[in-house]
């Protein structure tokens, strides 16, 4: 399995600040021919340190993993309070994909943060090179990575501040803003939500192409708050445009979720995975690992990031699962070491493009569920976005939720408040999170604070006995679906091969 590499490690093997030195001396024509596309200037290239990674640069950090890291990539650092580097940025002058990466994956850092000791106003942007346009106008600015997206550590950081949200100008963006201002109510002591005018794409797009920028710029911050001051809470007109938007995506059939590899299961989510909590129910031994384990590895060959949690089995059986789907074998054959092992290193060949995709975290009783987050979290930073999270399973996730001397939670307090932390993470996130709660559940018996969580929930039965060559009916139902109707998905489990198919 692929595995991340902590910040110590890193930092242990390799100095950031001498990296950062190289990739300046890397800086060529394409570059910057890359950067002056984005209107970012000479000063402000040397005062951020930015470089360029054309492929290999001699670092090696557990088994090559920098070598080509970054290959084609503009670098930026990125700095805390202190002015130390605590990551590095790249973002592909290509096409390849993602088009941002991270070297180490912080996520307690805001781009740009040095600038908050000395302003009271500050804006917060979608990316670094809208934070860059922004320091060239004279401007403070601070932006997050967007695939971690602003959580409520950022929050905090702005603190008492004047805080004018201007994201990217579509409608992922403004929904992302009203989140923001949400989040920013706590802490800041005002936050606007900026428009800007239709066709521009965001702030460096603004500063690119708009006559004036600058003077422009100021007279849409200047109307921000004078419409914010006469009309404190703005009215659901403002959000015409983004509802006009996600049904012309609709109608037209732009709107796609991440395939489950299940026909059935994708049209009964109108096109597969989206944003949210789902809820695998079933009792003891009725497939919810396999079934997962099928399904993370198919969203991980097309090339999306997955995270496998387990506090219930181990990473070597998790593998031995998948590679005995891939050749067709019971796991039990795996795991009792009884194949040859030419077949199973063509098996791991052909394993290896999933692998690439796939992060296994093997949980303890002590790993908790912010340990976890938080590991997700740099794996997002690596992957350059938001990975599919896999949780298997509930039950067993360790919750600290009672103070000293309090009655202890019972086992449904403990597996709603867990479910809660995931929900919520899953909308701060735009995260898929799919996990397994086990027990003979029907829909009236969930507890209702698990249900109000769930976006999905569906029941993996099997029905009746094995038939013909060990396969067995299984029924996977959902009982809960999220702007949509239930359905009966039948299955069957092929129990020689390991692997489920629709009937």
């Amino acid at each position: 399995m692929v595995k991340n590499i902590s910040m110590e490690t890193v930092k242990s093997s390799v100095d950031l600040e001498e990296m950062v030195g190289q990739y300046q001396k890397q800086l060529g024509e394409a570059a910057y021919a890359y950067l002056e596309k984005r209107g970012i200037e000479l000063e402000t290239i040397e005062q951020y340190r930015i470089g360029y990674a054309p492929g290999k640069i001699g670092f090696h950090v557990s088994e090559h993993f920098v070598s080509d890291f970054f290959a084609n990539r503009i670098i930026i650092p990125v700095t805390n309070a202190d002015e130390e580097t605590v990551d590095l940025i790249g973002r592909s002058i290509d096409h390849r994909e993602p088009k941002y990466k991270t070297l180490i994956g912080v996520e307690d850092y805001m781009f740009n943060e040095q600038i908050l000791a000395e302003t009271e106003d500050v804006i917060l942007c979608n990316g670094v090179f809208d934070v860059l346009s922004l320091y060239q106008a004279r401007l403070p600015a601070v932006c997050v990575p967007h695939w971690f997206g602003f959580k409520e550590q950022h929050a905090v950081k702005l603190s008492g501040k004047r805080v004018f949200i201007c994201l990217g100008n579509d409608e992922l963006g403004r929904r992302e803003s009203v989140r923001i201002q949400t989040l920013l109510h706590e802490t800041a002591q005002e936050a606007y939500i900026v428009n800007l005018p239709e066709t521009i794409r965001d702030l460096n797009d603004f500063f690119v192409r708009a006559q004036n920028p600058l003077d422009t710029f100021m007279q849409i911050l200047n109307h921000t708050m004078e419409e914010a001051m006469l009309v404190p809470v703005a009215p659901d007109v403002k959000n015409l445009t983004v509802y006009a938007e996600e049904y012309m995506k609709r109608y037209r059939g732009q709107v796609y979720g991440l395939s489950s590899g299940f026909y059935g299961l994708d049209k009964a989510l109108y096109g597969g995975f989206r944003s949210g909590l789902y809820l695998i129910c079933g009792a003891a031994s009725s497939g919810k690992t396999m079934l997962m384990k099928q399904m993370a590895d198919h969203i991980a060959g097309l090339q999306n990031p997955v995270v496998y949690v387990s506090w219930d089995m181990t990473g070597f059986e998790l593998w031995a699962r998948s590679i005995a789907r891939t050749l067709g074998v019971e796991p039990q054959q795996i795991l009792n070491g009884k194949l040859d092992p030419e077949r199973i290193n063509e098996a791991i060949q052909s394993y290896m493009p999933v692998s690439k995709n796939m992060w296994t975290l093997e949980c303890s009783p002590d790993t908790t569920l912010d340990k976890v987050l938080a590991s997700i979290g740099k794996i997002a930073g690596l992957a350059g976005k938001t990975p599919v999270v896999f949780i298997d399973h509930l039950k067993r996730v360790p919750v600290r939720m009672v103070q000293d001397h309090a009655p202890a939670a019972t086992l449904t307090e403990r597996q709603t408040y867990i479910a809660y932390a995931l929900k919520q993470w899953s909308k701060e996130s735009s995260a898929v999170i799919v996990a397994a709660l086990p027990g003979e559940y029907e829909q009236q018996r969930i507890p209702d604070g698990m249900e109000a969580c769930a976006d999905v929930i569906m029941m993996l039965k099997r029905e009746g006995t094995a038939h013909h060559d060990n396969v067995h009916s299984v029924s996977l139902d959902l009982v809960k679906n999220r702007n949509g109707t239930p359905a009966h998905i039948p299955l069957d489990f092929q129990q020689q091969k390991a692997v489920f198919t629709e009937q």
